[in-house]
């Protein structure tokens, strides 16, 4: 009689686990599914649609070429009245080179211009005899980069030479020796058909003027945007300009 029963049992044990059995069978390829999505990495920056423009990624390096340097000249250095806000061109220490006809300039000023304090925007060609423009400029209310279109003036740069060009704050016309001066250089090279769009691609063909200026317009389009302001601050540095923060 135990045997019987002993018999009934067992099989009422094996019989009851079988749909246990097989619902782990239906179920085993969606829970491994499951992990597999789990384990699986999430999206990163190289993934299809997240990953970042190659000029966002890419560091602006700048190879400086040297083209009819004037020697013993040093762009950016200031001089004149220390009582004043501080003129900066954003300029190497040879002629920054440029392919177009007219570029924008660059300068920076540490404060607003005080009252009563003109400010000077003045161009010469290696002559040096009569300033292709020399033009009084509404002086900055506030500290930071200021841009010069030459466009604006009607001047167009000649290949092959060098320019220069500077700013002045002038608080006494009588008395121009208290002027507070930066000077720069500028130089037009020919464009061989094959000239990047990219500021890192300017940069590395050392074309200084022109990679400044696309990553001012990057500045401008997205203002506050650390990615732009880091490479536009990258470039600089590498020329030993160094301004206030932005």
């Amino acid at each position: 009689m135990s045997v019987i029963i002993r018999g009934l049992f067992l099989a009422a044990f094996f019989l009851g686990q079988l749909p246990m059995a097989q619902a782990f069978e239906e179920r085993a390829p969606v829970q491994l599914a499951a992990l597999a999505n789990e384990s699986s990495s999430p999206p990163v920056k190289g993934d299809p649609g997240t990953r970042p423009k190659e000029t966002e990624r890419a560091p602006i390096v700048w190879k400086p070429r040297v083209a009819g340097a004037p020697g013993g000249r040093v762009g950016g250095a200031v001089r004149g009245s220390s009582d004043l806000a501080t003129p900066l061109v954003l300029a190497p220490g040879n002629p920054g080179l440029t392919v177009q006809a007219a570029p924008s300039l660059f300068w920076h000023i540490d404060d607003a211009a005080p009252d009563g304090v003109k400010v000077f925007f003045t161009l010469i060609d290696e002559k040096g005899e009569i300033p292709l423009v020399e033009t009084e400029l509404e002086p900055p209310i506030q500290a930071g980069i200021q841009r010069i279109r030459l466009a604006s003036y009607g001047v167009e740069l000649r290949l092959g030479e060098s320019y220069t060009w500077s700013i002045a704050l002038v608080p006494d016309m009588d008395n121009r020796a208290r002027d507070r001066v930066s000077q720069g250089f500028v130089e037009r090279v020919a464009d061989n058909g094959d000239v990047s769009q990219e500021a890192r691609g300017l940069a590395a063909e050392g074309l200084w003027y022109d990679a400044l200026e696309l990553l001012a317009d990057e500045v401008e389009a997205n203002p506050g945007d650390p990615d732009a302001l880091g490479r536009r601050r990258s470039l600089l540095t590498q020329a030993g300009v160094v301004i206030g923060a932005e």
